[in-house]
């Protein structure tokens, strides 16, 4: 039994058992308990085996949720000074409070020195609290100075938002227009005005700053200064760490188009890299290689190199169904679906031709 996880009914709790002795001819055990970070004595009666009605997939994460949480209390403690692990300081000084998925995230994200990795909790999980987790470690361990942010236009005021009220961190909202508009006001300037050397923390959207082919009326001129300005200075400003929310959109629906190219851009831009997608495959085999090529040009240098080992070591990805709360708790009740048939008839008629009509935009054209 040594070594091994029990359930300790004296204290509703999994247990590791670390030692099995007969005191006063009663088998006693030693136990850890991570929820309290604890060793005690148990009798050897009062543990039960993980009993079939506890998912043992969702505790064994719950189980690594706790050990990650475990070290941030170690820290608190003083007592981590001469383990030589990594310490982690974000969660001790953000406003927020991190679930034990994002802690586990931000353990393993800072876990290597090559930061550049997939974020794809399941919606709702908080994947803009995980990396802003990150950037504060990052910044906080001297390695970051400079962060960009793109996001689509909808999410670009929240995640200014969010990163000042969990993070304090202050983030310069430049938009399509304010690029523009410098442009208008400093014409004469003897070097060329750009905004993404006035700041060191910036969020752009995405469509505001991709490379064009042209424009209906523009000359050849007119579009090598917008891309000059939008996405050349861009991705040369000198930025540690980019972060590039609903990236699935970088994949595009050939290695031609424009969002794919600012993708190469960003991901040669900086040495640390987040890509957040709660949707990264969305079906399309071809679009998810090249979002994985953006984070390791190497390990996915054609489609067929991606699988599921070799991609693993690059994602994080926690399901609501294996997410919990501080106490253990899972935070969403199970979900149950099932398979309808629905048989055609000829009263469905205009259904039936919505439904194939839909289910062709969503196959074809959505999102490309």
């Amino acid at each position: 039994m040594h070594d091994e996880w029990q359930y300790s009914v004296t204290h509703d709790a999994p247990c590791r058992v670390m030692e099995e002795e007969t005191l006063w001819g009663q088998q006693v055990c030693r136990v850890w308990l991570p929820t309290r970070d604890a060793v005690v004595r148990v009798p050897r009666s009062a543990l039960r085996a993980l009993s079939a009605s506890i998912d043992p997939e969702t505790e064994a994460h719950r189980i690594a949720y706790t050990a990650a949480a475990a070290k941030v209390a170690d820290v608190l403690e003083g007592q981590s000074a001469a383990s030589g692990d990594h310490v982690l300081l974000a969660p001790m000084e953000s406003n927020v409070i991190p679930l034990p998925h994002q802690i586990k995230a931000l353990s393993r994200a800072v876990s290597d020195d090559r930061v550049r990795y997939l974020l794809a909790d399941e919606v709702g999980l908080g994947k803009t609290i995980e990396a802003g987790l990150v950037m504060r470690e990052l910044k906080l361990r001297g390695l970051v100075r400079r962060t960009l942010v793109v996001t689509p236009k909808g999410l670009a005021a929240q995640w200014a938002s969010e990163m000042q009220t969990h993070f304090n961190e202050g983030f310069q909202l430049i938009l399509g227009e304010d690029i523009s508009a410098l442009q208008r006001l400093s014409p004469n300037m003897d070097h060329r005005a750009s905004p993404w050397s006035m700041f060191d923390q910036v969020i752009v959207t995405l469509d505001s700053v991709k490379p064009i082919d042209g424009r209906r009326g523009w000359s050849a001129e007119r579009v090598a200064a917008h891309n000059r300005t939008r996405f050349e200075d861009l991705v040369t400003a000198g930025w540690d760490l980019v972060i590039v929310d609903e990236a699935h959109r970088l994949g595009g629906s050939t290695d031609q188009v424009a969002r794919f190219k600012l993708g190469q851009g960003l991901a040669e831009a900086a040495p640390y890299v987040l890509l957040l997608s709660a949707t990264p495959h969305q079906g399309k085999s071809d679009a998810f290689h090249r979002v994985m090529y953006l984070l390791d040009s190497q390990a996915f240098p054609d489609p067929t190199s991606v699988s599921r080992d070799r991609v693993a070591p690059y994602v994080i990805r926690t399901e609501k169904r294996k997410a919990i709360d501080a106490d253990g708790k899972p935070l969403f009740k199970p979900r149950r679906t099932q398979m309808i048939g629905v048989t055609w008839e000829s009263r469905h008629n205009l259904q039936q031709l919505l439904y194939e009509s839909v289910t062709d935009y969503v196959r074809e054209g959505y999102n490309r």
